[in-house]
């Protein structure tokens, strides 16, 4: 249920370029790997934004640092054995948004978000007969 192979970047990529990266993909956290793929930290739009200079994004001489400047390196991981209920577990006492999936080797090889969670409490639901979600634009 995992994302698998998820778009990683390295700890020299700026983080005005992940901040890019995540707007236009749609996501909130990002592996970083060294040149070998192992895992060395994460980085979120939480992050990046709590880096920036001003409360309008990461714009500006912070987002031009390193991303290895702006990651977390004390990471929670689990393997792809570990199964999918000890996993929310974990991440809901943890107050976690996401698992990194790292092999033997510490190589990164998916990621388990609370959209994987999400995906899977919806899959196969037959369709609703509510009044529906309002939505801001609506």
């Amino acid at each position: 249920m995992m994302t698998p192979d998820p778009i990683c970047v390295g700890p020299d990529t700026p983080g005005a370029e992940v901040w890019r990266t995540m707007s236009e993909r749609r996501f909130r956290h990002m592996p970083v790997v060294d040149e070998d793929g192992r895992l060395i930290g994460m980085v979120s739009q939480r992050d990046l934004i709590a880096a920036a200079p001003s409360p309008v994004g990461p714009v500006g001489a912070q987002a031009e640092h390193p991303v290895s400047k702006l990651m977390r390196t004390a990471l929670d991981t689990v393997g792809a054995g570990c199964c999918a209920a000890q996993a929310a577990r974990h991440m809901l006492r943890s107050k976690r948004s996401c698992l990194p999936v790292v092999d033997a080797e510490h190589k990164i090889i998916g990621i388990l978000t609370e959209a994987d969670y999400l995906r899977l409490a919806t899959r196969g639901a037959p369709p609703c007969t509510c009044a529906g979600v309002a939505t801001a634009d609506s």
